[in-house]
């Protein structure tokens, strides 16, 4: 896909501005200077409720986790030779076509983990699968980038990313060792419409009321 790695704005400096992670192939929709985007972000489930006459229910859950629907709303957009912004998000939408292709998001409010806990090492197994905690709630990651690990407290880099977040160590971690890591995540998403509106404010100057998109699983 020829979409150009993404270069955040000053907010977002300490983000990784390489175009690949844990899901070989994928872009990252970008992030750009001169950018205002609000972000609204809602977790869905998918429950089946059978309610019978005397009105007791049966539940249950169809999801082991939620999928993520998010919504940018874009204040100024430029379009202008020395700083097109309008023509990227174009780019970027077209080579996804519309709502076809998975590509990444790096949500500006929740994008890092610090020694977060993902696994017990059994002695026996070496791929685990990458988590992200909030509170007491926890949910795979399937794209991170760079992620420093730990066994047991140790830091170690005997270990290699394969598709889909998880981690594959070249040894089986001892039975009883906490492992952690630390780093940055992406949501896989994909866009919600097949069709991107944006409004011309004043000349080299456009908003875009409404970019919706939604995580996918892998």
């Amino acid at each position: 896909m020829p979409i150009s790695p993404y270069v955040p704005p000053a907010n977002l400096s300490d983000l990784p501005t390489a175009i690949w992670s844990g899901v070989a192939g994928l872009p990252v929709l970008p992030f750009l200077p001169g950018q205002a985007p609000t972000v609204k972000k809602t977790p869905t489930w998918s429950s089946k409720v059978k309610r019978a006459g005397s009105g007791r229910e049966r539940r249950t859950a169809l999801w082991p986790y939620p999928l993520w629907s998010f919504e940018l709303s874009y204040e100024v957009i430029r379009h202008r030779p020395s700083a097109d912004e309008l023509a990227i998000l174009w780019e970027f939408f077209n080579v996804a076509q519309g709502q076809f292709l998975p590509w990444l998001f790096v949500d500006p409010t929740d994008n890092q983990v610090a020694s977060q806990q993902f696994a017990i090492g059994d002695g026996a197994g070496a791929t685990f699968q990458l988590t992200r905690a909030i509170r007491s709630w926890s949910e795979p990651v399937y794209a991170a980038y760079a992620p420093a690990i730990t066994v047991g407290g140790a830091p170690t880099s005997a270990f290699t990313q394969v598709p889909n977040g998880a981690i594959t160590f070249a040894a089986p971690p001892a039975s009883g060792a906490a492992l952690t890591w630390s780093g940055t995540f992406y949501f896989g998403c994909r866009f919600s419409q097949d069709d991107l509106s944006f409004e011309q404010i004043v000349a080299q100057l456009w908003s875009g009321k409404s970019l919706k998109f939604v995580s996918v699983r892998p």
